[in-house]
């Protein structure tokens, strides 16, 4: 069995000095060690997540932008496209009135060119009928 004797409160000694000096020379540098990374690695992930928020708050700014300048756009485009429609109708207006006057000066010019005819056809069937006359007479 275990005799206690001397030596055993020498190795008991001799396990706690090398106990509080490995305690000192190595535990303690080593957890302030872990400690200091630890809160690196907190603040760094506290870093994170706040530029993560604000790369979220950017991107919802972004997107509310785009889409106020989605809903110009189309704004300008529907102004535009009315304005053109609106052009458009009062072009095709000046070119049915322009169309409908040279009609009217070319129905005009065939009246005028009509009667010229008549004039000119009622004159030669004058001479016709003078020339079938003296004919048929002599």
């Amino acid at each position: 069995m275990l005799k206690i004797d001397a030596s055993l409160f020498v190795v008991f000694a001799i396990v706690w000095i090398l106990l509080v000096i490995l305690k000192k020379v190595l535990f303690n540098p080593l957890r302030r060690l872990m400690d200091n990374r630890s809160k690196e690695v907190q603040g760094d992930l506290e870093a994170c997540q706040e530029a993560a928020a604000a790369q979220e708050k950017t991107i919802r700014e972004i997107e509310e932008r785009l889409k106020a300048a989605r809903i110009s756009t189309r704004k300008t485009h529907e102004k535009f496209v009315s304005e053109a429609l609106k052009e458009k109708e009062r072009m095709s207006g000046e070119v049915a009135r322009e169309c409908r006057a040279k009609v009217d000066e070319a129905k005009r010019q065939l009246k005028e060119q009509m009667e010229d005819l008549k004039k000119a056809l009622a004159l030669e069937s004058a001479l016709l009928a003078e020339k079938i006359e003296q004919r048929l007479l002599h």
